[in-house]
């Protein structure tokens, strides 16, 4: 088990260079060996068919002169050894060599069997004395005169087995050295390639939280290093908007914090330096509403984080949706200052209605504030959406802003904010709608103000 741990970590630490010229040297290996193996193979066929040819051309020439003319016939030249043949040897049928040169065996090379027809033979492998080579022998029957004779011509490929050994000894030198020049090169290649890589690694190494600003280099050809860097690029503009988005989010939240905390803790203040008891009045109508605020926002806060980390938790039921916004008619209606007009159809969705309700709750509660006399709750369907409309006779939100009007802590103009809102409430309805798999925007309500139109998909599910 050590070991095994041991050649893993030294395969890793080769890096990506290293590995992929191993595993180039490795398949180079492999193929050399097969092609060696295979040139080796084809080489030792043809010698052994050229070692047959010759002794079949010979044996085949001599039967032919013996079958014309009778062994007065042969010549030297028939019988000297060369073209590949190195013995020749003629014999009659009574199993005696009649013919053949001074050095030729007495004896025929291998067994005559007189069922022989005159088609030609070949014997491979044949040991005779006094040689120590192996001999590959054709034979061939001819008939002069009413006698019958055999030719033996015995080819040695020794020579030609010499040549495939020569060839094998240059393979096993030229291998390896082709096997280091091309796993050199692969690593080279590999290196160069990898280049940018390099670069990018050194410069994602100095990109730090406070310089989020800088980027990673884009090679210049379209290939898959490009797009790495395209992608880290892309995301390191993600990485750079979420952190001046945190950053504003702090910097808002302390904001908004800061003016409940500086009226809490100098009325407290003032009271231990006077040592007079605060009165009720003033718990009621300053201490309790901005400790309310204060609850509320960090609330929000809390929610806001949450669907952050991990995604808004939604708890889906079948639900009457008329009543939650009756009943939040209702809820604004209680506040003399607010004529609410509504026009309500029954629509039944499958959604959580704690997060729905405070959804509703946050769009009245930004309209109440910027009415004017009158805020109006409508709901109708259109297709497969249930389309809740929240409006008031205010100052309307201008085009431009309109999409960021849903950001947290955004600003707009003073007379869309007033100080009772901490800008939270909006950016919490996107979350809650977009968690419901709906839609949330600002349209332009027929009195002037501003009309925001709530989406709901209707069905049994999300």
């Amino acid at each position: 088990m050590v070991v095994t741990v041991r050649r893993s970590s030294i395969w890793h630490r080769l890096g990506i260079r290293g590995r992929s010229a191993v595993i180039s040297a490795i398949i180079i290996a492999l193929a050399l060996v097969v092609s060696g193996v295979v040139t080796l193979l084809i080489l030792h066929r043809q010698n052994e068919n050229s070692t047959r040819t010759a002794a079949t051309l010979r044996a085949q020439e001599m039967a032919d002169e013996i079958g014309a003319g009778g062994l007065p016939r042969l010549d030297e030249d028939d019988k000297t050894p060369g073209g590949g043949v190195e013995i020749t040897q003629v014999v009659d049928e009574d199993g005696i060599v009649v013919d053949g040169l001074p050095e030729t065996p007495h004896t025929p090379m291998v067994g005559i069997d007189r069922a022989l027809d005159e088609a030609m033979h070949y014997v491979t492998g044949v040991s005779i004395p006094g040689r120590h080579t192996t001999l590959n022998i054709a034979i061939r029957t001819t008939r002069h005169d009413g006698r019958t004779y055999t030719v033996l011509a015995a080819a040695s490929g020794e020579s030609l087995h010499r040549s495939e050994i020569t060839t094998a000894t240059v393979l096993l030198i030229e291998f390896p050295i082709i096997l280091l020049i091309t796993a050199g090169v692969c690593y080279l290649l590999i290196g160069r390639s990898l280049a940018p890589v390099s670069r990018i690694t050194g410069q994602a190494r100095a990109i730090t939280a406070s310089s989020l600003s800088r980027r990673v280099p884009v090679p210049a050809p379209r290939d898959e290093i490009r797009s790495l860097a395209m992608t880290i690029n892309a995301m390191l503009d993600r990485l750079e908007a979420s952190h001046n988005a945190h950053v504003r989010l702090v910097g808002d939240a302390s904001h908004e914090l800061r003016s409940p905390l500086t009226t809490v803790v100098g009325l407290l203040d003032l009271a231990d330096d006077t040592e007079t008891a605060v009165d009720v009045d003033t718990v009621r109508t300053v201490l309790l509403p901005e400790v309310r605020r204060m609850k509320r926002m960090v609330d929000d806060l809390l929610l806001l984080a949450r669907a952050d980390e991990k995604g808004l938790r939604v708890h889906p039921v079948d639900i009457d949706l008329d009543d939650l916004v009756l009943a939040e008619a209702a809820r604004v209606r209680a506040q003399d200052s607010i004529r609410v007009s509504i026009h309500i159809e029954p629509i039944r969705v499958h959604a959580d209605p704690d997060l729905i309700g405070r959804a509703l709750r946050n769009l009245s509660d930004n309209a109440t504030r910027h009415a004017a006399s009158t805020v109006s709750l409508t709901m109708n369907t259109v297709d497969d959406w249930a389309v809740i409309t929240i409006s008031d006779d205010g100052p309307g939100v201008p085009e431009d802003q309109r999409d960021r009007i849903f950001d947290r802590f955004a600003r707009l103009d003073p007379d869309r904010r007033r100080a009772d809102g901490a800008g939270l409430g909006l950016a919490i309805v996107r979350q809650i709608t977009d968690a419901h798999g709906g839609r949330i925007r600002v349209v332009d309500d027929h009195r002037g103000g501003a009309a925001f139109e709530l989406r709901l998909p209707i069905g049994t599910s999300m």
